[in-house]
């Protein structure tokens, strides 16, 4: 049985990739409605506790061992899949505040973290299998644009006021 202390220490770690997580789908929504400090600085913060407590789950506590040039690639690809699902859990939360660039966060980061997913775990496809993965992926991302579009073209004006009061205000 391990120690309180490590149990702990393996709760911090799993914690930090949510924080981390929970940073990166919150700042990519807000910097949606324009680039600033702010927003920006959290999307680093979320990136950086994500990495870290990441690394930390599958290097220390997993002890998976990956060679040097596995790290950057298992590093990279677990940055992006945030970032894909972050854009997803993000657009989704806010739909009713951004309906037109939800529309289009959704479907685009759900489309990057699938393929990004696929790569991490290092799916060997022949090359013919990509491309029919890939085209699934662009038409999966068009469609749900398309009926996301649409969803909150006929969002009730009182949901779409009533959300954006002073009270519901980041």
């Amino acid at each position: 049985m391990p120690s309180l202390g490590r149990l702990i220490s393996r709760y911090l770690a799993f914690v930090g990739m949510f924080v981390g997580a929970g940073f990166i789908s919150g700042s990519i929504i807000h910097l949606g409605e324009g680039f600033n400090l702010w927003d920006f600085s959290i999307l680093i913060v979320g990136v950086l506790f994500f990495l870290f407590s990441t690394c930390v789950q599958e290097f220390i506590f997993s002890k998976k061992n990956i060679k040097d040039v596995k790290i950057i690639q298992f590093i990279f690809y677990s940055l992006v899949i945030s970032i894909g699902v972050g854009m997803a859990s993000g657009g989704t939360q806010h739909f009713v505040d951004t309906p037109v660039y939800s529309s289009y966060l959704i479907p685009i980061g759900l489309g990057i973290g699938m393929v990004t997913f696929f790569l991490k775990v290092n799916v060997s496809f022949a090359l013919k299998k990509w491309l029919q993965i890939i085209s699934m992926v662009i038409v999966m991302v068009i469609a749900l644009i398309l009926l996301l579009g649409q969803i909150g073209k006929v969002l009730p004006e009182s949901l779409l006021q009533d959300h954006g009061t002073d009270s519901h205000a980041h």
